[in-house]
């Protein structure tokens, strides 16, 4: 092949692309997951398997995972197609992806990775952080400030290659059976709160617990939680949490802007061309910025409907809540790392770039919202 047919077919493939990549854009909503775009394709796709952590009622990680595969498909002219299935749909726990992923149970496993912090602390960095980075500054952290590096390197050492795919945004502080009036309302109650943002709590008095989505309504109901968090309202209403528990608390001190992520099993990652991997990384990388805008479309509709429900009080933290959580944050943390070098590493990356971020932010976003409001 001569020189310049290799430049006419290279701006023939990145016209289709970014047209392709602006189409999806502009509608969103059209991705199909059971019947994709037909596309010519020169041999027979590369099927690729996916298992999600979420259950089939959560309807914004159904969107985001069927626009994701859908872009996959047509951005890699029908050479990868991926096909998935929601957790209560497989045979296996949400809590047991990445090991199956490693092993080559599937290929592929869209998750959250502080279901990982038995593994590595430092997992809980990648995911969200208890008065953390929001979604805008971890994108950053990921893409520009070296986060996405250390967060491959540590996948590496588990077996698997990972990539940032969505973002939920700021969440809820969660649902709660009776109405916290102070810190001391805390002392004793069963909670769904994992990670970093769970030991926090732990420290106030109250007794986390790991349950994965598909067991949250069912536990709060029968008595074996007393609260529980999952995202925010959009999310939330697909649970009905609200027929279980009655108060609704924020803000989402715990998870003030949550990353997913895409599990890929090493060997079928390095199966691909180099094409189809960077196609997967594009759709991933989009899907980051996708999902944050659809949920902060739709938890904003949800939340008109929420508000109207009987009996449901959106309530807000009492201060001594709040105070304690975020004074006792920076020594759970630091606490976590302390046996863990790597974990040691990535929060020094992390906790570095938020203070450069928040110096901005003192004179950006935030001056703004205060503007804003006052």
């Amino acid at each position: 092949m001569t020189k310049e047919s290799k430049v006419a077919k290279r701006r023939r493939w990145l016209t289709s692309a970014v047209a392709g990549a602006m189409a999806w854009a502009a509608n969103p909503a059209s991705a199909n997951r059971t019947q994709p775009k037909t596309l010519a394709a020169t041999s027979t796709p590369k099927q690729l398997d996916l298992v999600t952590a979420w259950t089939k009622n959560f309807s914004g990680m159904t969107q985001s995972l069927d626009r994701f595969a859908t872009r996959v498909y047509e951005l890699s002219e029908g050479s990868v197609r991926i096909q998935w299935v929601h957790q209560d749909q497989s045979n296996m726990s949400a809590l047991e992806l990445l090991e199956a992923v490693a092993a080559g149970k599937i290929d592929m496993a869209h998750s959250t990775s502080y279901y990982w912090t038995r593994r590595s602390v430092g997992f809980n960095f990648f995911a969200t952080l208890p008065f953390g980075m929001l979604p805008n500054e971890h994108y950053a952290w990921l893409r520009y400030g070296g986060g996405l590096a250390l967060w491959q390197k540590l996948a590496a050492q588990h077996g698997v290659h990972v990539l940032p795919c969505g973002n939920t945004g700021v969440q809820m502080g969660g649902w709660f059976r009776e109405r916290l009036r102070s810190v001391d309302d805390l002392k004793g109650l069963k909670i769904r709160y994992p990670g970093i943002g769970g030991e926090i709590f732990k420290r106030m008095g109250a007794i986390p617990t790991m349950l994965p989505a598909s067991e949250l309504r069912t536990a709060l109901s029968d008595g074996r939680l007393d609260a529980a968090e999952w995202v925010s309202p959009w999310g939330d209403l697909d649970l009905e949490m609200h027929k279980v528990a009655n108060h609704y608390y924020f803000p989402g001190i715990h998870e003030p802007g949550h990353t997913l992520e895409l599990l890929i099993n090493p060997a079928v990652w390095s199966g691909l061309t180099a094409h189809q991997r960077k196609v997967i990384e594009m759709a991933a990388w989009l899907e980051f910025s996708d999902m944050h805008g659809m949920f902060n479309h739709e938890n904003a509709k949800a939340l008109q409907d929420m508000v109207k429900l009987p009996k449901i009080q959106v309530l807000r933290f009492p201060n001594d809540i709040i105070t304690q959580y975020r004074k006792l944050t920076p020594k759970v943390i630091e606490d976590a790392v302390s046996n863990d070098a790597v974990a040691q590493t990535i929060w020094k990356s992390y906790s570095s770039y938020m203070r450069q971020q928040m110096r901005w932010a003192e004179l950006s976003d935030r001056s703004y919202w205060q503007a804003r409001y006052q």
